[in-house]
C-alpha cells in the first residue's frame, strides 16, 4: 500500500511538531535524605533512583547529606524522582526520604507571605511546605506518597514549575518574586 506524498510529508511535519512541543529541560538539582548511613545505603537510593527516565547522573557521599541528582523535568517529575528514593531498599530499616530547601528572600515583605501560602497551598495533595525561617523565607519541602496516573505520559506529581512559575513569573501570570531551590556544590543565584 502506498501513502500519497501530501500524507506522508504531513505525517512526518506531524511527528516533528509534536517532538518539537517538548523541548528538554535538564537541571541537577539538590535533594537532602535522610536516614543514609552508609555506603551501601547510597548505593541502594542510586540504583532505585536510576530506574526513573531521564534520570542521568547521582552523586552522593553519605556523610554529606544531599545527593545531587541529573534529570529532564520535561519527562520526569521532582516528586518521581523523591518517590524513587522513598522506594529503595531500606539498608539499616529506616525508609529513605527526599526533600528540597526552597528560598523566597522577600516573603516576609508586605503582603508576599499571604500569595506565597496560597501558592503552596495549591499543591497540598502532592507536598508539604515547612517554615524554616520566616524572615528569611527560607522553606523545607517534603513530598507526600506519589499517585501515579497510569493513563498520563510525562511528568507525574510536583515539578518545581508549580511553584516557581507562580512566584517568579513577573505579573500578571506570577509575583514577580525571587525564589530558588537550594543548590550544593554550585552557586546558583535566586531567579527573579
Amino acid at each position: 500500500m502506498k501513502l500519497p506524498l501530501a500524507l506522508f510529508l504531513g505525517l512526518g511535519l506531524a511527528i516533528q511538531l509534536s517532538a518539537a512541543e517538548v523541548k528538554p529541560h535538564p537541571v541537577t538539582a539538590t535533594f537532602y535524605i535522610s536516614n543514609v548511613q552508609c555506603s551501601t545505603c547510597v548505593e541502594s537510593i542510586a540504583e532505585s533512583v536510576k530506574k526513573v527516565k531521564s534520570v542521568t547522573d547521582f552523586k552522593m557521599d553519605p556523610a554529606q547529606g544531599y545527593a545531587l541528582i541529573s534529570f529532564d523535568t520535561h519527562v520526569s517529575s521532582y516528586h518521581q524522582i523523591a518517590q524513587s528514593v522513598a522506594d529503595a531498599s531500606p539498608v539499616h530499616g529506616d525508609k529513605y526520604e527526599a526533600t528540597l530547601k526552597l528560598s523566597v528572600p522577600d516573603y516576609a515583605k508586605g503582603d508576599n507571605a499571604a500569595k506565597i501560602d496560597a501558592v503552596f497551598a495549591k499543591q497540598k495533595a502532592d507536598v508539604t511546605v515547612r517554615t524554616v525561617n520566616k524572615e528569611k523565607g527560607e522553606f523545607v519541602l517534603h513530598f507526600l506518597p506519589l499517585k501515579i496516573n497510569p493513563k498520563k505520559e510525562g511528568p507525574q506529581g510536583f515539578n518545581a514549575g508549580k511553584f516557581g512559575h507562580p512566584i517568579h513569573d513577573p505579573a500578571p501570570k506570577g509575583l514577580g518574586l525571587a525564589f530558588a531551590i537550594k543548590r550544593e556544590g554550585a552557586k546558583a543565584a535566586p531567579k527573579k
